[in-house]
């Protein structure tokens, strides 16, 4: 016995509907493949080995790429330390969506005027501080980790991680200065 149901797939109208909802579904699909796109941008090329000590005090080796097919994430760390003990800058360049999502919310801490079109600041603990720009239609974030002893523990150890922080921003704010001169 065939229900009555079963039968009415094989409708025209029922076929043209279920249809129209795979290409909806698939629509979709490639608008939010479109905003998971990811950055592009070479940040390596954005920077020299000598800005980037100059602005951090220490001599670092060229910019690296994190990963090697990713070129829009660069960076550069202090030369003839071991990578956890070494400071260091990043940079990348990110897509709006990933600029807009920090600015609010629990990382939010504070928008930065005079630099590019729009700056601001958020905080990741574990991570610290970083800084977002928009220039035009480009999106960087810089962040560094300036003062390795920032990350003491001891009765210091909050006077230290403030002073760390307060270098980290003066840092990033100088490279994102510099970064923009090359966009």
């Amino acid at each position: 016995m065939q229900h009555r149901w079963t039968a009415n797939l094989a409708s025209p109208s029922i076929a043209i509907a279920i249809g129209f909802s795979v290409l909806c579904a698939a629509a979709e699909s490639a608008s939010a493949a479109a905003v998971l796109e990811h950055a592009r941008g070479d940040a390596c090329k954005l920077l020299t080995a000598a800005q980037v000590s100059a602005v951090l005090g220490v001599q670092v080796d060229e910019g690296t790429y994190i990963d090697a097919t990713h070129p829009e994430f660069c960076i550069w760390r202090e030369r003839g330390k071991p990578p956890m003990m070494a400071q260091n800058v990043e940079l990348h360049f990110m897509t709006a969506l990933q600029f807009e999502a920090p600015k609010t919310g629990p990382f939010a801490k504070g928008s930065l005027s005079g630099l590019g079109d729009e700056a601001y600041w958020s905080y990741t603990t574990g991570v610290g501080f970083s800084l977002s720009i928009k220039k035009g239609s480009t999106y960087i974030r810089v962040q560094s980790r300036p003062i390795p002893k920032s990350m003491a523990r001891g009765p210091d150890a909050a006077a230290l991680k403030a002073q760390g922080d307060e270098k980290a921003k003066t840092v990033e704010k100088a490279i994102g200065a510099e970064v923009l001169k090359s966009l």
